[in-house]
């Protein structure tokens, strides 16, 4: 038995690093997917006001989405940046997950 096959041991630090990996894209998903139905959402209204006098509700609408929509970008690059997946983590942060 001389020739016999030495199979890896699982590495243990792999492990907890994929574990806590798992951990942090299940949290991300509710931001994800808000981000996701903003942009949808700041699209539409745009493209409903295009053609819109300057002071129409339809006009008010697409740029408040647009700008809410920049704000949760840079919440979500803060999150990112700082590593910190947890729902709620960020003050302000109204997640779905």
């Amino acid at each position: 038995m001389s020739c016999a096959i030495r199979f890896p041991q699982p590495d243990v630090a792999r492990a907890e690093r994929d574990r806590m990996d798992a951990g942090a894209y299940h949290h991300l998903e509710g931001d994800l997917r808000d981000l996701v139905n903003m942009g949808r959402i700041a699209a539409d209204l745009a493209h409903d006001a295009d053609g819109e006098p300057p002071l129409c509700e339809k006009r008010n609408l697409a740029l408040f989405a647009v700008y809410h929509l920049r704000e949760m970008l840079l919440r979500f690059e803060m999150k990112y940046d700082q590593g910190d997946w947890r729902v709620g983590s960020t003050e302000g942060t109204t997640g779905s997950g």
